[in-house]
C-alpha cells in the first residue's frame, strides 16, 4: 500500500516536472528565441546567446528533476569544459539530451529539418543555429563548421532511443563527421537504472523506484589512429563505428543490470 502511494506521487511528480518544461520552452519558443531574431542581426553572437539560455533553462530544468523523481552522478565533466568537442554517448532515455545539454554552455545538436516547420521548435533552431539534418556532405560540412566555432556537438550514434535490453546498432553518421572532420570524440557513457523514459516506456508510469541516471566522460578517442590504419574514409568511419559498438557495450548498465 505505501509503496503504490510512493508510486503515485512519483507519478504526479513527472507530471509536474514535464509541465515545467512545457511551459518554460513555450515561453523560449513564443517570447525570447522571437526577441532575439528580431533584435540581434549577428548571427554567431545570437547562437551563442541562444545556446546559453538553452543550457541554462536544462540546468533548471535538471534542478528540478532532481528535487523531485530522480538522482544523478555526473564524473569527470570537466572533460567537456572545452571548445569544439565532438561528443558521443549512448542513448537509454528521452532526457538525455537535457541532462548533456546541462552539462555544456555551448551544446549543439542535429535537429531535423521539419522542425522548422514547427512552430513550437522553429524559433529555438533558427536563433540558435542547431544544425538541420539535411544528410549527405553539407551535413557533415555544417558539423565541422560548429566544431570550428567551438560549439560542442552532441550526437547520439544509434540514432534513436537503446532497446531495454541493450544498445540498437550503431548509425555511421557519426563516425564520418568524426573522420571527414578529423575531430578526436569524447565519448559520455549513461546508464539508467530503471526503465523509466527509455524506448517502449511511457513518461507518466512512474518505475517501482526513484529513477537514477549515472554519467560517465571517458577520456578522448584519438580519431588519427584509424585515419592511419584505413586511408579511405568510408573505411575508416566503419572502423570507428564497430569501435564505438564495443566501447559503450562494454561500458553500458542499461536499466538496472548489474
Amino acid at each position: 500500500m505505501i509503496e503504490r502511494a510512493e508510486r503515485a506521487v512519483r507519478g504526479l511528480a513527472t507530471g509536474f516536472c514535464f509541465a515545467v518544461f512545457g511551459l518554460g520552452q513555450l515561453a523560449l519558443a513564443f517570447a525570447v528565441f522571437p526577441l532575439l531574431m528580431l533584435f540581434m542581426r549577428d548571427e554567431v553572437r545570437r547562437g551563442r546567446l541562444a545556446k546559453n539560455i538553452v543550457h541554462l533553462s536544462m540546468r533548471i530544468f535538471v534542478k528540478v528533476m532532481s528535487l523531485t523523481i530522480l538522482d544523478f552522478e555526473a564524473r569527470h565533466l570537466e572533460r567537456l569544459d572545452r571548445p569544439g568537442l565532438l561528443v558521443l554517448a549512448n542513448h537509454p532515455s528521452l532526457i538525455d539530451i537535457v541532462f548533456l545539454i546541462s552539462f555544456i554552455r555551448q551544446a549543439d545538436c542535429i535537429v531535423k529539418a521539419t522542425l522548422l516547420d514547427n512552430p513550437f521548435t522553429r524559433y529555438a533552431i533558427l536563433a540558435g543555429g542547431f544544425i538541420r539534418n539535411t544528410g549527405g556532405p553539407a551535413l557533415v560540412e555544417s558539423c565541422g563548421r560548429s566544431l570550428a566555432l567551438g560549439n560542442a556537438l552532441i550526437i547520439f550514434p544509434e540514432g534513436t532511443r537503446s532497446d531495454p535490453d541493450g544498445l540498437r546498432e550503431l548509425q555511421r553518421g557519426a563516425a564520418n563527421i568524426a573522420v571527414r572532420n578529423r575531430r578526436d570524440i569524447t565519448p559520455v557513457v549513461i546508464r539508467a537504472r530503471e526503465h523509466n523514459l527509455g524506448r517502449h516506456s511511457r513518461w507518466w508510469a512512474a518505475p517501482k523506484k526513484r529513477m537514477s541516471f549515472e554519467f560517465e566522460v571517458g577520456e578522448d578517442i584519438k580519431i588519427e589512429p584509424f585515419l592511419e590504419r584505413k586511408r579511405e574514409a568510408p573505411a575508416a568511419a566503419r572502423e570507428l563505428t564497430e569501435y564505438l559498438k564495443n566501447y559503450f557495450t562494454e561500458r553500458t548498465q542499461v536499466y538496472g543490470r548489474a
